[in-house]
């Protein structure tokens, strides 16, 4: 966090009177602190033991939580892994008499008020080791150059010594980097990112950061050859399994790049997605924070909403390899005027100083259970937990204020294996051969992350493309087309019936036609059918309601499905208000059929909750159907207008199938496919051959190798190539 603004508050000082805390602005000269002495000289921690086969994020070692959740993140991109991020890790070791970086950004102020600015720049409580062990596996490194020395820093003010340098008398003085070495050879399962970015005099500040990256390569690399860091053969978007079979334990990200090492990524690695609220630092700005009691909760609210609009958005097409950060830091620019209050009061013992020093710790021990019931409520489901890579907090190990010590970053880490968000639509591909594509779930409109609805129909075209129809949880048909290539053009709002600017459907159906033309019924919010056009060049006709029984009326139906005939005539299955199953043809000159009704299975109607037809070559249709007894129904209507009788698919281990929703289509070859989703609520898949006999249930394989998909609605449509495309919402 940069503390741009955060200082110009000097003019709003002198305006209230206040004066800084009185440390000489010679105070510039650097201090090593103390602590982190003792934990260089250390000896090296002992590998941590092999951790329990069942761990969880809720059980495992924060130390070795990657090695932990191994089996989970083993072939998961390492940009695609949910872990948490240190903010200006090595701000720990800033004090009010640790020293002024004098080629930073906010030097000038901090050496005028160095009390303030100390108090706004530590934001971490622990060692860089401290924060390793407490799970984090990003870090903000920020390093200045004072002198022949590397110190870290943080806008202006400076904090340890971190790499090794001559102490004067002979000896060395063993800077931080020793430690996180230490650490990084003890724990070969783990893989830390590092952004270095650096500070030095304008004129040697390429060569400075040059010296810098080669350093900290040198230190963290495992010896010749730099053995641990990530070379040009791997990527963000490589798996974490590739990372530990090539040995790399390491992300070095040079923030200038100027070194060319293969080792040394450059800034393009990694986007933050625009996820970092900066505030406003006119001084009028400040004078308005002054008299606002709620400025602190606004704050916070800001980088709250904000990570609202960022998790929800997709990214952007260049933004897909890169390492995310999710900044959930706040800019404490407008708190100025509350601390020169606070450092005043500590002066006469009414403010303690452990936050009149660390005042910005103190502001996010407040944002960081915040953040954490987000974690639990909003961002705790899959279709954001999916957008998710680096959560970057400040204080790592912060165990009080709210959060027991760890809570925080072991919430972040079962980002890894969130519940699924209900009702979220997901594809799949079958091709001809039986195999299947890995189901994806499909983004959402207007560039949201995720469609999530409560219904899905598919239809295949002539052309190799799929067009789909969605209902959002608006209630609104949404339309898309999946390109025989497999880009998708993106949903679209279907326009309402009349004057409606969009159509609220509970039930729906579409059907692909042999000229490229697809049509479509849905159900109004009167209960009416109606039935719209898309034409090939992907204009629409306008919705129509379609006449009831011979013609008087209209037809009023509570489900439907479509299949679209060789001839160019368009069945449509529907259960009518009544709950009596009918059929009813769109000729392909535009009229109508009267609508049949459908005999049950020894009864003169079909009833049922749901309902599926599909043409075969021939002038063949297939129904597919739920019966009163929650078992899955099928007839054939043959060319000549005649019905085979129903029967229907054995169950995976019954006489019959039971199921809450079903899906068919034909195929080119006569083969019919049917979706069930079983009493189980898995998704399970056939073949009814040409011949009539059918295959065994067998279950749709689920997102990220999972054997099996648990689903609450099903659609499917096969292409003229004999591959399918399936469509799963989630339950």
């Amino acid at each position: 966090m940069a503390l741009q603004g955060r200082l110009a508050a000097g003019a709003l000082i002198a305006l209230l009177g206040t004066t800084a805390t009185g440390l000489p602005a010679a105070a510039s000269s650097p201090a090593v602190a103390a602590s982190p002495e003792a934990v260089r000289s250390a000896p090296a921690p002992a590998p941590a033991p092999a951790p329990a086969a069942m761990a969880t994020p809720a059980t495992v070692d924060l130390a070795d939580w990657m090695g932990g959740l191994r089996a989970v993140l083993g072939d998961r991109p390492l940009n695609r892994i949910v872990m948490p991020g240190s903010h200006d890790s090595g701000s720990w070791s800033i004090s009010r008499d640790s020293g002024v970086c004098s080629h930073g950004d906010q030097a000038g102020l901090a050496n005028r008020f160095p009390s303030i600015a100390a108090s706004l720049s530590r934001t971490q409580s622990g060692t860089i080791v401290d924060q390793l062990n407490g799970g984090a596996r990003y870090f903000d490194l920020r390093l200045c150059k004072h002198g022949e020395r590397w110190f870290t820093y943080h806008g202006g003010p400076m904090g340890g010594q971190f790499f090794d340098a001559p102490d004067g008398r002979g000896g060395v003085v063993r800077g931080e980097v020793n430690g996180i070495a230490e650490w990084i050879r003890a724990h070969p399962q783990e893989v830390v990112i590092i952004r270095l970015s650096t500070a030095a005099p304008a004129d040697t500040a390429r060569a400075d950061n040059s010296e810098a990256v080669a350093a900290l390569g040198a230190a963290i690399g495992g010896g010749a050859g730099n053995p641990y860091l990530a070379d040009g053969s791997l990527s963000p978007a490589s798996t974490y399994g590739r990372y530990l079979a090539a040995g790399r334990r390491v992300v070095l990200i040079d923030d200038m790049a100027t070194t060319g090492h293969p080792w040394a990524w450059g800034p393009g690695a990694q986007t933050y997605r625009g996820s970092y609220v900066q505030a406003d630092t006119a001084w009028t700005d400040y004078v308005k924070a002054l008299f606002d009691p709620h400025t602190l909760r606004k704050n916070f609210d800001a980088v709250l909403r904000r990570g609202d609009q960022v998790l929800d958005r997709a990214p952007d097409p260049g933004d897909a390899g890169k390492f995310f950060v999710l900044q959930d830091i706040i800019d404490p620019s407008l708190s100025i005027p509350d601390l020169v209050l606070a450092q005043g009061l500590e002066k006469i013992g009414v403010i303690p100083s452990s936050v009149a020093d660390q005042y910005l710790l103190y502001l996010e021990h407040q944002l960081n259970p915040l953040v954490l019931a987000r974690l639990k409520g909003d961002w705790g489901t899959s279709n954001i937990a999916e957008n998710m890579n680096v959560v970057m907090t400040d204080d790592v190990n912060q165990d009080g204020s709210g959060l027991r010590a760890g809570e925080l970053q072991r919430r972040i880490i079962a980002q890894n294996a969130p519940p699924t968000t209900p009702r979220t639509f997901y594809g799949a591909g079958l091709v001809a051969d039986g195999a299947w594509s890995a189901p994806a779930p499909l983004a959402g409109y207007g560039g949201s992350f995720r469609f999530a609805g409560a219904r899905a129909s598919a239809a295949a075209l002539p052309d190799g493309s799929t067009q789909v129809l969605g209902r959002g949880l608006d209630g609104n048909l949404y339309h898309d087309v999946r390109s025989r290539g497999g880009a998708w053009q993106g949903w679209a709002p279907m326009a309402g019936a009349g004057r409606d600017a969009a159509f609220n459907a509970p039930e729906f159906a579409i059907t692909g036609l042999p000229d490229g033309s697809a049509q479509v019924m849905a159900v109004g919010a009167d209960g009416r059918a109606y039935h719209d056009i898309r034409r090939a060049d992907g204009s629409w006709q306008g919705w129509s309601a379609v006449a009831g029984d011979a013609g008087t009326g209209w037809l009023r139906i509570t489900k439907v499905s479509a299949a679209g005939m060789a001839d160019g005539s368009a069945r449509f299955l529907v259960f009518g208000e009544d709950g009596r199953m009918r059929l009813g043809t769109r000729r392909a000159d535009g009229s109508w059929t009267c609508w049949a009704v459908v005999a049950g299975v020894g009864a003169p109607d079909f009833r049922g909750p749901a309902l599926a037809i599909a043409a075969l070559p021939g002038g063949e249709s297939q129904i597919a159907a739920i019966g009163l007894d929650g078992n899955v129904w099928h007839t054939v209507l043959r060319a000549d207008g005649t019905w085979q009788g129903w029967g229907g698919p054995p169950g995976v281990s019954t006489p019959r199938m039971g199921a809450s929703a079903i899906a068919l289509t034909g195929m080119p070859n006569g083969d019919g496919r049917l979706l069930a989703v079983g009493l189980d609520g898995t998704v399970w898949h056939t073949v009814r051959g040409r011949g009539g006999d059918w295959d065994p249930f067998r279950p749709v394989p689920g997102p990220k190798g999972s054997g099996s998909f648990a689903g609450d609605q099903v659609a499917i449509a096969g292409s003229p190539d004999g591959s399918a495309r399936l469509l799963v919402t989630t339950r």
